[in-house]
C-alpha cells in the first residue's frame, strides 16, 4: 500500500499507525466518491463496535486516490457541519 507524503505527515501527527490504516482499508464499509478521482473510505461506528479492534476505528477515515493508487490522507470524522463536506452524496 502506497502513502502520499501528506498521509505520512498527517498520520504521524495524529498517532495513526500503518496497521491502523490497513484495518481501515480492510474493514471499510462506507465508500463515498468525493471528487478528483478520490474516495473516502471509513468503517461505520456500528461495524467498528462489532469488530472491537480499536476504539478509534469508527472515528477516522482515509482518502484514497484511484488515479495514483495511494492513500492521500487520514483524518478524523467529525459530526455536524464541519464533517458534512465528505458526507454529501454524489
Amino acid at each position: 500500500m502506497r502513502h502520499s507524503e501528506h498521509s505520512n505527515r498527517r498520520s504521524a501527527q495524529r498517532g495513526i499507525t500503518k496497521r491502523f490504516m490497513n484495518a481501515l482499508l480492510t474493514y471499510a464499509d462506507v465508500d463515498k466518491p468525493i471528487g478528483g478521482n478520490c474516495r473516502l473510505l471509513r468503517v461505520s461506528r456500528r461495524r467498528a463496535a462489532a469488530l472491537n479492534i480499536d476504539d478509534r476505528l469508527g472515528r477516522y477515515a482515509l482518502i484514497w486516490s484511484d488515479s495514483a493508487a495511494q492513500i492521500v490522507t487520514v483524518m478524523p470524522v467529525h459530526d455536524g457541519p464541519s464533517g458534512r463536506r465528505y458526507r454529501s452524496q454524489y
